[in-house]
């Protein structure tokens, strides 16, 4: 018995190498974490911006995260005024919300996460506005709600920080897309508070 086991296991792993050795490599195979590369060839690290959902990227990804119950709405601007948000996640520029956490209340979760990108060589150039706003309160909570935005414009990565509250005014932060994609050798952070 512990023969033919043994072969039934030894087999499959013997012939794992010939497999994974027809296909082409991937770079998901060759590091740990959540990476992309740009158009200019260059590897991203998007381990901040990643989470246990699956979350769509490319030139621009526009990625929401608080930690309360309720129901915080992201929408993302485009150069036409085009507007993608929960009532219109997909626009004519390619632009998409894949992630909205918390919609309605229902399905609650903890580690609330909503996410709007454009794949990559669609973002067209122009100015984009990002804003946030808290639709709905769930499960009772009062106060403020801080949030963290992590903006992916063309490899480089800024930290956005504010907080929404029962005003129901939207906290707004512009950016553009140029252009050019990101030529420096090393990944661009930095972090700006609310306006």
């Amino acid at each position: 018995m512990l023969k033919i086991l043994r072969s039934t296991l030894i087999l499959p792993l013997a012939l794992l190498p010939l497999l994974v050795a027809s296909t082409a490599p991937t770079f998901a195979q060759e590091r740990q974490g959540c990476f992309m590369i740009n158009a200019s060839g260059q590897l991203i690290n998007l381990g901040e911006m990643c989470s246990e959902q699956s979350l769509g990227t490319g030139d621009i990804q526009v990625t929401l995260k608080w930690s309360t119950a309720d129901d915080l709405d992201l929408a993302v601007t485009d150069p036409s005024g085009a507007q993608v948000w929960y009532q219109n996640p997909r626009v004519a520029s390619s632009g998409e919300l894949d992630v909205d956490a918390n919609a309605g209340c229902q399905a609650d979760t903890a580690v609330p996460i909503e996410n709007v990108f454009w794949p990559e060589t669609q973002a067209p150039m122009g100015d984009y506005s990002i804003a946030v706003n808290l639709y709905q309160r769930c499960g009772g909570t009062s106060g403020a709600v801080p949030f963290t935005i992590t903006l992916l414009n063309k490899g480089n990565t800024q930290t956005l920080r504010g907080e929404v509250d029962d005003s129901d005014t939207p906290i707004e932060f512009p950016f553009s897309v140029s252009s050019q994609a990101n030529s420096s050798s090393s990944q661009a952070n930095s972090e700006r508070p609310a306006p």
